[in-house]
Order: C-alpha cells, then sequence, then structure tokens
C-alpha cells in the first residue's frame, strides 16, 4: 500500500517537471524567435515602392525618410510621413505602409506648381490656381518668373499664362528655375541645353515642346547652337543662330 501511494505521488511531480520543461523550451524559442527576427537581415528596410512621384525622383523620396536600415519593427509611420514632407515641401501628402518581413510602400500627391513672380522687385507668390499673394520670403523650390505679373478681373493670374505654366510644369521638362515672362511673347524658358526658348502661353505646351524636341534634333545632328528657338506655333517654329528674338 505505502509502494502504492508514493507512485501515485510521483507521477503528479512527473508531469509537473514535463509541463515545466515543455514551458521552457516554448520560452527558448519564442526568445531564439524574437532574436531571429531583431537580427536577420529579412528585417530590415533598404528599399521600398515609391508611387505617385513626377517631378521627383523615387530615391529622393526614399532617401528623405528614415526606412533606410531602419527595423520594420521600428517604423513609425506618421513620423517618417511627417519627416518626408518637411525635407520635401513640394509634396502635398505622404502615405507610409510596412509589413513584414521588410515590404514598405510610400505614395506621394505632389504639389501642383507653386511660382514666385519677381515684378521689377516686388515679390508674389502664384498657386496652381492663378491666387496671387505677396510673398514673405523666396520659394526653396519651384520656379520664379521674371516680368510684369498679368492679372485677370478678378486680381488672378491671367488664364493664358496660369494654363501655360500649369502645362509646362506636368510636362516633367527640365528647365532652368527661372522663367520670363514678356508680354508680347509669353513665357521664355532655358531648357537644359542651355537654349532660351519662347514656348509662349496658353494651352498646347504638348505640342510645343514636341515641336523643340524636332528642332533640337535637326540642330543638334548639324552642331549648330542657336540664341533662340521659337516654338509659340508648333506648325511654324523658328529659330535663328543670331538674332536674340
Amino acid at each position: 500500500m505505502t509502494r502504492m501511494l508514493a507512485v501515485g505521488q510521483e507521477r503528479p511531480k512527473r508531469r509537473l517537471r514535463w509541463f515545466r520543461i515543455g514551458v521552457l523550451a516554448l520560452f527558448g524559442l519564442l526568445v531564439a524567435g524574437v532574436v531571429w527576427v531583431l537580427l536577420s537581415d529579412r528585417f530590415y528596410v533598404y528599399d521600398a515602392e515609391v508611387q505617385g512621384t513626377v517631378r521627383l525622383t523615387p530615391d529622393q523620396v526614399f532617401w528623405a525618410s528614415d526606412l533606410p536600415g531602419l527595423h520594420v519593427l521600428w517604423v513609425n509611420s506618421r513620423k517618417i510621413e511627417e519627416q518626408i514632407l518637411a525635407a520635401l515641401p513640394s509634396l502635398e501628402s505622404v502615405e507610409v505602409s510596412c509589413r513584414l518581413p521588410a515590404e514598405c510602400t510610400i505614395t506621394v500627391v505632389e504639389r501642383q506648381s507653386m511660382t514666385m513672380w519677381n515684378d521689377d522687385g516686388r515679390l508674389w507668390w502664384v498657386n496652381a490656381d492663378g491666387t496671387i499673394i505677396p510673398a514673405s520670403r523666396e520659394l526653396s523650390e519651384g520656379w520664379t518668373v521674371r516680368g510684369p505679373l498679368p492679372r485677370d478681373e478678378e486680381d488672378r493670374l491671367a488664364e493664358p499664362v496660369r494654363i501655360a505654366l500649369s502645362e509646362l510644369w506636368a510636362s516633367g521638362i527640365e528647365v532652368d528655375q527661372e522663367l520670363y515672362y514678356i508680354p508680347e511673347r509669353g513665357l521664355v524658358i532655358t531648357d537644359e541645353r542651355g537654349w532660351r526658348v519662347v514656348v509662349g502661353q496658353g494651352s498646347g505646351m504638348d505640342e510645343r515642346l514636341r515641336a523643340l524636341a524636332a528642332i533640337a534634333a535637326h540642330l543638334e545632328a548639324r552642331g549648330l547652337t542657336p540664341k533662340v528657338v521659337d516654338v509659340r506655333f508648333p506648325d511654324a517654329p523658328y529659330y535663328s543662330l543670331t538674332n536674340d528674338w
């Protein structure tokens, strides 16, 4: 009888011992898993899918964030969104989302063009809708237009000029940051080749830029550098090697 009682007492002890061993084993696996997640390169962000860029490049957006080299578990989406917006003021909105193991997506919306207008030393900001605001400082990004500021009856930027600026911005063409406005000619840009180009005003900017590309191919094939190219009328573009206009 005594031996049977002793055997009966041993069984719960064995169960408890195996239970403790099981708990320790599970805890060990959990610790190992946490260590693996923390140390494995698979969980660190080394690139991201960037969507919505137009004038900016995906690399500019990615490197403006704290994501490069950051562990995915430490990603604070709201903080990173605020950081990107602060670093790239040409962005209107940013959305950052990440998922395991380390796949991140950054979706951005770029602002429509905001232009600084320099009218004989008087500075104005001009929004994409044509609203004119006295400028308190110069813009770090965007374009500066020099020349008389054309206004409509509602004291906004004249519609033909506004449309031309909007279409020119949307085209993504690489131009010098400083543009000129001449009332009888419209907008004048300096393109990536350093050529002065009269692009005019009003809609139809894509056609004018295609005319510019055709003229550029013609001139570059012959090793010629124009003093001015005028594409206000795409069907009859003009260039001069000697005259300023």
